[in-house]
């Protein structure tokens, strides 16, 4: 069980202090911890609530990375989507998308047939260890008929077909990063979420931990450790700001995806081009105009990703309705056929992604490939600290993986190997996926609806009896929060008991998947609310303001 304990922070010093709570933190804590070291956490906000919250829910292979002959890259996310469907079967699932071919020069399906076979030489391993339902098949090439019988609203002058290649996809990017934390805190980590970072600590010289305050709590808590790692995101300018001074900013760019309320995509994500032109300048093959993707999730659509520099501090970030305005207008010019209005658009996910310029003539962002680890002692001569600048979602594990090989060596443990590439993490140790479903599905007979059941069994896999436990004998709470959702009245419960929810929108936006395809129901917003305010003894006032808030979030 997680559960939110801020004194446990100040009792002892840790070996390792991680200051943020996205899917980097959360990965870094489990490496750690199946080394044997000791390790705090702490997220300002909730976990998962920054960067890591925006995305459009794939694990990349890296098929883009050839037009760089970048292979290095490719076969490290082919590696990290492979371990990904391995670990964590139960929220990782593959996920087929193409690519329309136009023409017959670098575009047309020739030369994507090409591409598609490299793809596959490089990925032969990428079934190795996977279950059998999550195993990938090769690319294929289809014919144009069969392109516009999957996604009738593309352009077809020039169209001749489609190349078809398999990634990975997840139902519940928030609940991934929380099965990481999860493995963590149940291998001995301490965790606690709305801890701000207020001060690195330092003494002869070196980083030894961070001032933080308790923004539930109000006290100021001192939090010791032999070695601390930001992993802050787009907040690593504020954590550095007393180191340097506020100098040697780190540049960023906005991230914004829509949601868009219709199945647009029929079960196969694809790429659309629009009419701007990309430039980018470390390609070896150009793709001339810019890229969208089209995502199937959940019945509805994510179309991504409109990205422009950005300058202010990460705080002060929000997505402007001009914002949502201007990349409409963009999507609807890659997908012309499919005219999504603008009450179409339910939500928004964005965030924060590092870049490393932007095109003089084009206004493009150039976002930075590779992660970087920071050592300050050779940056900014002093010890104790390393930061972790991050770039996808789907390398978390792997570039963690990397860091602690690095953090053990500061801290004279010698090269302790990982455990992370082959642990199933919390809820993914199912045995034969299709068994499992078989079995489990059957043992909730008579408990629970077909739907109920799926719902269970594919957020949290061989945890799934945790729910049933947050029930107890409560029939009520084994009820959905609204006659529109699958989220049961106890994962408010479970949520807040054993995960550390402390707000409504931790809830609806993190914990469930109430509301991460678009605001819930007034009726199950209000139920929500009510559980929570039993669990943690907020007045009607309270319970208000959180639904107010709650209810802001889909203001845009």
């Amino acid at each position: 069980m997680m559960q939110r304990n801020t004194t446990n922070l100040a009792t002892k010093e840790y070996d390792v202090l991680i200051i943020g709570g996205g899917i980097y933190g959360a990965t870094l804590a489990w490496d750690a911890v199946l080394r044997g070291l000791t390790v705090a956490l702490i997220e300002k906000g909730d976990f998962a609530s920054g960067t890591s919250s925006n995305s459009l829910k794939i694990i990349h292979g890296g098929l883009r990375y050839l037009q760089h002959a970048d292979f290095a890259r490719m076969r490290e996310s082919i590696m990290e989507r492979r371990i990904l469907l391995r670990i964590a079967p139960h929220l990782v699932s593959p996920l087929p998308c193409v690519m329309p071919t136009l023409g017959h020069a670098v575009k047309g399906p020739e030369v994507m047939r090409v591409a598609l076979m490299i793809n596959d030489l490089f990925s032969a391993d990428r079934n190795v260890g996977v279950d059998p339902a999550k195993k990938l098949p090769a690319g294929k090439i289809i014919s144009k008929a069969d392109l516009l019988d999957k996604v009738p609203y593309l352009e077809r002058d020039n169209l001749n077909g489609g190349a078809v290649w398999y990634d990975a996809h997840m139902l519940n990017s928030e609940r991934l990063l929380l099965s990481f934390l999860h493995s963590a805190v149940e291998q001995g980590a301490v965790a606690a979420n709305y801890v701000k970072a207020q001060r690195l600590l330092r003494s002869d010289g070196r980083v030894v931990g961070a001032q933080a305050k308790d923004l539930i709590g109000g006290e100021t808590i001192d939090i010791r450790a032999k070695l601390t790692i930001s992993s802050s995101g787009p907040w690593i300018n504020d954590v550095l700001a007393d180191l340097r001074g506020g100098q040697n900013k780190i540049a960023f760019s906005t991230a914004l995806n829509l949601i868009v309320n219709r199945n647009i995509t029929d079960e196969m994500a694809f790429a659309a081009p629009t009419a701007r032109e990309f430039k980018d300048k470390d390609a070896i093959i150009s793709k001339g105009s810019r890229l969208l993707f089209f995502v199937p999730w959940r019945g509805i659509t994510i179309a991504g990703t409109a990205h422009k520099p950005y300058y202010g501090d990460a705080e002060s970030y929000h997505v402007s309705e001009q914002d949502i305005q201007e990349f409409l207008q963009e999507v609807n010019s890659a997908l012309p056929g499919a005219n999504i209005k603008r009450d179409e658009v339910l939500h928004t996910y964005s965030g924060l992604l590092p870049m490393s310029g932007v095109n003089e003539a084009s206004g493009d962002v150039q976002l930075r490939k590779h992660f970087k680890t920071i050592d300050h002692a050779k940056e900014d001569n002093i010890e104790g600290l390393l930061s972790v600048l991050t770039v996808k979602y789907t390398t978390a594990r792997g570039v963690s993986e990397v860091v602690m090989d690095q953090a053990v060596e500061k801290l004279g443990f010698g090269r302790k190997k990982s455990g992370s590439r082959t642990t199933p993490i919390w809820g993914g140790d199912v045995g034969d996926y299709a068994s499992f479903l078989s079995e489990e599905t059957e043992k909730m007979n008579g408990v629970a609806s077909p739907t109920i059941k799926s719902h269970l069994l594919k957020t949290y896999g061989s945890r799934y009896n945790d729910i049933f436990a947050a029930a107890g004998k409560s029939r009520e709470l084994l009820s959905p929060l609204g006659e529109d959702t699958s989220v049961l009245a106890a994962e408010i419960v479970h949520g807040v008991r054993n995960e550390m929810a402390q707000k409504l929108s931790d809830v609806i936006m993190r914990r469930t998947e109430l509301g991460t395809a678009g605001k819930p129901s007034a009726a199950a917003l209000s139920r929500a609310a009510e559980i929570m305010a039993k669990e943690l003894g907020w007045d009607e006032a309270k319970k208000q303001a959180e639904i107010a808030e709650s209810e802001n979030l889909y203001k845009i």
